[in-house]
């Protein structure tokens, strides 16, 4: 065993975790922000590997130059471009550290070849979902690139989650056994439920962009009253996830769980009771911006959570 090569790897997969949440919510500050075309192409932003920072600095015929097939260029907005560009860039520093992690796999695959399998898939996945990325600019964000684009963010942070577990299983010897089938059935359907909801709330939320665009901006507290069956879906399903969950982290504790798994747990419910909370703001004060990126970061934080407590309860 060489515990200093695993422990590298270790480091350099919980960065690439931590990155993969910044990614995350650059993004859903973009899209609440609406900077989504802040940068009209890809993958430098107005032919520019550094934006420019004031509309002097771009030819006067900008809004011809960079007009893609499928939108026009609006005004140019500093901010909004600079908030793309920061998310363009979290991405790529994230793309480095992922290929880091697969030269680093290479080194410890003989102790488990899966993890070195992950890594690949993992640096794969993000070469697709950069190259999706230019999709959704090209298409003026289209909605359904728009959802694949948050699905393969999902699978992404899964593969994320599982290499760090298994990697840290290569220098910890684990007192965890097989748990009670109905804490696995409960973990499998908590998990699901959650993967539902997060792509009920991407309707949502594109649902919300087409009414912002059609809104003048006094009125957009009248956005909730006037959503679909989505958002009424989304809002009833988020009281039968959080009984679900409590169920579920009630029968953990109360089993012969290790106490690591039932730290686990507990954090998952505190999660999902600020998730809650979060939403309840939402829908009852407009939907504030700067809420949604934390509505959108917590449920990913309790997606991984509840990836985590799959993996340590169901075991071999």
């Amino acid at each position: 065993m060489e515990p200093k090569s695993i422990h590298r790897f270790i480091l350099i997969a919980q960065i690439t975790l931590i990155l993969i949440f910044i990614v995350i919510i650059a993004g859903s500050v973009v899209r609440a922000t609406g900077s989504g075309m802040g940068c009209p192409d890809w993958p430098k932003c107005f032919g520019s590997w550094v934006p420019p920072t004031d509309v002097s600095q771009l030819p006067s015929n900008y809004k011809e130059l960079y007009a893609g097939e499928h939108h026009a260029v609006a005004e140019f907005n500093a901010l909004n471009t600079w908030t793309e560009y920061l998310n363009r860039l979290a991405g790529a520093i994230l793309g480095v550290f992922v290929f880091i992690q697969l030269l680093l796999s290479i080194k410890i695959r003989k102790y488990d070849n899966r993890i070195f399998v992950m890594s690949a898939l993992s640096f794969f996945m993000i070469g697709f979902q950069g190259w999706l990325g230019a999709k959704v600019v090209s298409s003026n964000l289209a909605p359904m690139k728009i959802t694949i684009h948050m699905v393969m963010a999902l699978l992404i942070l899964a593969v994320a989650v599982a290499i760090i577990y298994r990697a840290k299983k290569l220098i910890s010897v684990s007192s965890e056994k097989k748990a009670q089938p109905v804490i696995i059935q409960l973990s499998a359907i908590v998990f699901f439920f959650t993967i539902v909801q997060i792509m009920l709330g991407t309707q949502v939320r594109e649902e919300v962009d087409v009414l912002l665009k059609n809104f003048d901006a006094n009125f957009r507290g009248d956005i909730v009253e006037n959503l679909g069956i989505s958002f009424k879906v989304h809002r009833s399903f988020s009281i039968a996830i959080m009984l679900v969950n409590l169920f579920m982290i009630y029968k953990i504790v109360k089993s012969g769980a290790t106490d690591t798994l039932k730290k686990l747990s507990k954090t998952l419910g505190l999660i999902l009771i600020a998730e809650l909370l979060a939403g309840i703001i939402l829908n009852r004060f407009a939907l504030p911006a700067a809420l949604q990126p934390i509505h959108l970061l917590l449920a990913c934080f309790a997606y991984a959570l509840q990836f985590l407590i799959i993996l340590k309860v169901v075991r071999k």
